[in-house]
C-alpha cells in the first residue's frame, strides 16, 4: 500500500486568490454599507444636535444649569408743574410657591419629629407644614381659592406663581407666615413694581395707565406715548444651579444693573386740574348732560396746557371699573332688555349662538364700549361743530384783512337769505337784533352779521385763515390720540361754496377738535401768535438731570398785535353785557365767546364757552363744553331743572366760576370795585357820628339798635371781612346777640331780594356770577345750605344767573 501510494501522484487544488479577493472586497463593502447605514441615524442625530438645533439645546442647557432672574427697573415718575406726584412706581411682591422645595421642607419637619421621638427631645414649636395647612393660610391672607393652591402644591414643579403684585399689607402678612412656620425654603416673595396714581382720576385721560397684565407697558395716554422714556431697562441676576434646581451661589453669579426710567414733568397744574374736573362734573349733573363734557385750560402765550378734563372719567388705579352714572345706566339698560339692539347680539345670533350666549356677548360688548368711552380723550380724539365760539377767529380774520371796522353797522331782521340755499338762515333772535355795530353784533352772537362778515372776506381768504389758524392739520401736541389730519374739515378748497362760506362763518357744518379750537383762539388774543400746544415740559433722569426741556414753539403769526388787541376789546364786551354775561366775575376783566352747536344728530346740542382773562393781558384761556344736555321733553329748549340749553346759560355760567377759581389761585389782582370786601373797623365806644364817619371811610354804613350816646357792641366784629356797601349793625345800650341764626333759602331770588332776606337775620350777601343784577338775574346757588346755623355777621356767597343770556347764536 505504501509503495502503491508512493507511486501515485497527489494533485492538490490551489486556492482561487482572485475569487477570495472578490469575496473579501464584497464583504468589506457590505460591512461598510451596513456600517454606514447603521451609523447614519447617529450621524444625522449628531448633526441635528451640534448644528441644526445647536442654539435650542444650548439655551436648554443654560436653563438647566442656571437660574435667570429679572430685576425690575423702576418706572419713571410723572409730576405736575409744581412737583406734585401724579404717577409713581412702588415695590410690591409676586408670591411664588416651589412645590418641590416645600416637599423637602416637609420631609425635614418629619425627620425632626422622628429624631425628637427617638431621643426624647422636644418637638418643633410650629405646626406641621402640610399642603392643607399652607393652602389654608395663604388663601386666607391673599384672598385666593384654597383648592387652587392645593392643586398647585401637588404638582412636580419648581415654580408656581399664585398672586402677582401684592401690596405691602398682604406681603408683610405672607412674610410673617413664612417666618413663624419656617417656610423660607418653598414660599418666596419676588420683588417687582406696581404703578400707583396718588390723585386717582385726576387728568386720567391725559396721564393714561399701564397694563399690569402686559408687563406694565403703557396702555393709554402719556404712559403709552412716553413708554420708552418711562419704562427704563430691566436688569438680570444669573446664578448656577444643580440638577435639583438649587442655586449654587458660589459657583458663579452675574448681575446686570436695572436702569430706572426717566421722569416726566408736565405743564398741568394739579390744583387747576381739580378746579376743571369739579366744574365739569358739577355741570354734567346740574344740566343733565348725556354725552359727557370736556374742559381745556391753556396758557395762551406759550401753548402750555394747564389743565385738561374729560367726562366720563375713571380711576387710574382701577381703569376697568366703571363708575360714571350715565355709563352704568347704559349697561343696566342693555342687561334689562335693550341688548336686542346691540350689534354684538345680532351678530352672535347670525353666527349660530343661542339667545343666552348672544345676551352674554351683548352685555360684554356694552361693558367694553363703556370702558372705551371712559378711557377716550374727548378733547383730542373727538371732533365737533364749534358753533359760535368759532366767530372769534372770523372776527380776527376780518379785522386783519380790513373788511370790517368797529364803526361798521349790521342790520339783523331775524334771518337772511343766502344764494344757493333754499330757505332763510335764521338768527338766534327770531325777531332780529336790528341795527348794531360790530362789537354789539359779536356780543349778540348775531348769525346774519357774521354771514355778511364771511362774505366780505370771501371764500378764498376765509379758507386761507382756516389753514393759518391750524384747522386743516394736527396741532402736533405731545399727547396720544391726535389724528394725522387733525380736525375734519368737510370741504376741500375747490368745493368750498358760497353756502359753505355762510354756515362756516358762524361755526356750523364743519368739525374741529377742541384742542385745535383753543389753540386757534389763543392766537386771536395773545398778539396773533399760533403756538404749538404741549403737555410735557421736561424729561429728566432718576438723578434729576434734565435730558429734554420743551421751549414754547411759535408755528406762525396769524394776525397782527393790533388786530389781537382789537379782538380782546370786542370779546370783553361779550361778557360785559352780551351772551356771555353769566361768565362775569366781580373784580376781573374777562372776555370770551359763547357757543351752542346744533349737531346733525337730531335734538343734540353741544353748549360751550371760550373765555380768557384778564382781558387786557390774558394769562389763561378756557374752553368748556357740555355735550347734549337733556331737554325736559323732545324739542324743548330747557332741562327738567329749568336751565335754558345754551352756551351762555350753561357753559358760560360754569366757566365764570372756573375762571374765578383759577385767577384767585394764580394771585391775579382784582380791580377795585365798590362791592369788594372790606374790613370792618372797631367802632365800639364811639358815638354814632364818629362810627358813621369811620365806617364811611371803609365804604360801609350803619344801622342802630337801642338807644344811647355810645356804641356798646357791633355786628360783625372788628376785623371781619364783608362786601363793600354793606350795613354794620351797632348796638346802643343793649347787649349784642350771641345766638346763631339759620341761613335762609335765597335760591331763585334777585340780588336785592336775597340781600334783604339775609339782612333780616344779620347776615351779609356776597354776589358772584352775572355782571348785572336786574330783574332777570336770579340766584341759583348759595355757599351755605339753607337751614345751617351760623354766627350773626357771617357772609353768604350767592351766585346769580342771567336768564336772558341764552348764548344761542348758533
Amino acid at each position: 500500500m505504501a509503495q502503491r501510494n508512493r507511486g501515485r501522484r497527489i494533485i492538490r487544488q490551489k486556492p482561487d486568490r482572485k475569487a477570495n479577493r472578490v469575496i473579501f472586497i464584497r464583504s468589506l463593502i457590505l460591512m461598510g454599507v451596513f456600517g454606514c447605514l447603521a451609523f447614519l441615524p447617529l450621524f444625522v442625530k449628531l448633526w441635528q444636535l451640534q448644528i441644526t438645533d445647536h442654539d435650542y439645546y444650548q439655551e436648554l442647557a443654560v436653563k438647566q444649569q442656571t437660574r435667570d432672574s429679572t430685576v425690575t427697573a423702576n418706572r419713571g415718575t410723572i409730576y405736575d408743574s409744581n412737583g406734585t406726584v401724579l404717577a409713581m412706581s412702588a415695590t410690591v411682591y409676586n408670591i411664588q410657591l416651589s412645590p418641590n422645595d416645600l416637599r423637602e421642607t416637609q420631609e425635614t419637619y418629619r425627620e425632626k419629629v422622628e429624631k425628637a421621638q427617638e431621643s426624647g427631645g422636644s418637638l418643633p414649636d410650629y405646626p406641621e407644614p402640610t399642603n392643607e395647612f399652607i393652602a389654608s393660610n395663604l388663601a386666607a391672607i391673599l384672598d385666593l381659592d384654597e383648592a387652587d393652591i392645593l392643586r398647585r402644591l401637588e404638582k412636580d414643579s419648581q415654580y408656581e406663581m399664585i398672586k402677582w403684585r401684592v401690596d405691602t399689607e398682604e406681603s408683610d402678612a405672607v412674610q410673617e407666615f413664612i417666618t413663624e412656620n419656617h417656610l423660607s425654603h418653598g414660599i418666596y416673595l419676588m420683588p417687582t413694581s406696581k404703578r400707583y396714581y396718588p390723585k386717582n382720576s385726576l387728568a386720567a385721560q391725559v396721564i393714561g395707565w399701564v397694563n399690569p397684565n402686559m408687563d406694565n407697558v403703557g396702555a393709554y395716554g402719556l404712559e403709552a406715548q412716553f413708554e420708552d422714556e418711562l419704562s427704563g431697562q430691566t436688569g438680570r441676576i444669573v446664578t448656577a444651579k444643580d440638577g435639583n434646581g438649587t442655586e449654587l451661589l458660589y459657583r458663579f453669579e452675574d448681575y446686570y444693573d436695572a436702569m430706572d426710567g426717566n421722569d416726566l414733568t408736565l405743564t398741568l397744574d394739579a390744583t387747576i386740574q381739580s378746579f376743571c374736573e369739579s366744574v365739569v362734573q358739577e355741570g354734567v349733573e346740574q344740566f343733565e348732560v348725556q354725552n359727557g363734557a370736556f374742559c381745556l385750560v391753556m396758557d395762551p402765550n406759550t401753548g402750555a396746557i394747564l389743565a385738561w378734563a374729560n367726562s366720563p372719567t375713571y380711576d387710574l388705579n382701577d381703569p376697568w371699573e366703571i363708575s360714571d352714572p350715565v355709563l352704568l345706566q347704559y349697561i343696566e339698560d342693555v342687561k334689562s332688555g335693550a341688548y336686542t339692539e346691540e350689534e354684538a347680539y345680532q351678530k352672535a345670533l347670525a353666527e349660530g349662538c343661542t339667545q343666552e350666549e348672544a345676551y352674554d356677548k351683548a352685555v360684554d360688548a356694552a361693558v367694553g364700549n363703556a370702558q372705551l368711552s371712559q378711557w377716550r380723550n374727548k378733547a383730542i380724539n373727538d371732533t365737533y361743530e364749534p358753533g359760535s365760539t368759532f366767530k372769534s377767529m372770523v372776527l380776527a380774520a376780518a379785522l386783519e384783512e380790513g373788511v370790517v371796522t368797529e364803526s361798521d353797522h349790521f342790520y339783523c331782521s331775524g334771518s337772511v337769505m343766502v344764494e344757493g340755499y333754499g330757505s332763510p338762515i335764521k338768527c338766534s333772535n327770531r325777531s332780529g337784533h336790528k341795527d348794531q355795530d360790530l362789537a354789539t353784533a359779536v356780543a349778540n352772537s348775531c348769525n346774519p352779521a357774521f354771514i355778511e362778515i364771511g362774505q366780505r372776506l370771501g371764500a378764498e381768504k376765509f379758507y386761507d385763515y382756516l389753514e393759518d389758524f391750524g384747522f386743516l392739520g394736527p396741532t402736533n401736541i405731545d399727547v396720544q390720540g391726535e389724528s394725522a389730519s387733525g380736525g375734519q374739515i368737510i370741504w376741500s378748497r375747490e368745493s368750498f361754496t358760497n353756502v359753505d362760506l355762510a354756515v362756516a362763518s358762524f361755526g356750523q357744518r364743519f368739525n374741529v377738535t377742541p384742542l385745535q379750537l383753543i389753540t386757534a383762539a389763543s392766537a386771536v388774543i395773545n398778539g396773533g401768535h399760533l403756538m404749538q400746544p404741549y403737555v410735557v415740559s421736561q424729561i429728566s433722569d432718576s438723578d434729576g438731570n434734565v435730558l429734554q426741556h420743551t421751549e414754547p414753539t411759535e408755528v406762525r403769526q396769524v394776525v397782527s398785535e393790533e388786530t389781537s388787541a382789537r379782538c380782546r376789546a370786542i370779546l370783553e364786551k361779550v361778557v360785559d353785557g352780551g351772551t356771555g354775561k353769566n361768565a362775569a366775575v366781580e373784580g376781573y376783566r374777562i372776555g370770551g365767546k359763547t357757543g351752542s352747536s346744533e349737531t346733525t344728530e337730531t335734538g343734540r346740542t353741544i353748549v360751550s364757552f371760550l373765555g380768557f382773562a384778564p382781558a387786557d393781558d390774558p394769562q389763561v384761556v378756557v374752553l368748556l363744553a357740555y355735550d347734549n344736555p337733556k331737554p325736559v321733553s323732545p324739542g324743548a329748549n330747557v332741562t327738567s331743572g329749568g336751565w335754558y340749553i345754551g352756551g351762555g346759560s350753561m357753559a358760560g355760567l360754569k366757566a365764570g366760576e372756573l375762571l374765578e377759581d383759577i385767577l384767585d389761585y394764580l394771585g391775579v389782582e382784582k380791580s377795585y370795585s365798590a362791592t369788594d370786601d372790606v374790613l370792618v373797623p372797631d367802632v365800639t365806644g364811639m358815638t354814632v357820628e364818629q362810627a358813621t364817619e369811620a365806617l364811611k371811610q371803609n365804604n360801609l354804613t350803619l344801622r342802630t339798635v337801642g338807644e344811647g350816646d355810645t356804641i356798646t357792641g357791633q355786628i360783625p366784629a372788628n376785623g371781619a371781612s364783608i362786601p363793600g356797601g354793606s350795613q354794620v349793625v351797632v348796638y346802643l345800650g343793649v347787649d349784642v346777640p350771641t345766638d346763631q341764626v339759620q341761613v335762609p333759602n335765597v335760591i331763585g331770588l334777585t340780588a336785592e331780594q336775597a340781600q334783604a332776606k339775609l339782612a333780616e337775620v344779620d347776615l351779609y350777601l356776597r354776589v358772584s356770577g352775572a355782571s348785572q343784577y336786574g330783574d332777570n338775574v336770579v340766584s341759583y346757588e348759595q355757599s351755605v345750605t339753607a337751614g345751617t346755623l351760623v354766627d350773626r355777621g357771617s357772609t353768604i356767597e350767592v351766585r346769580f344767573n342771567d336768564a336772558t343770556a341764552s348764548g344761542e347764536g348758533l
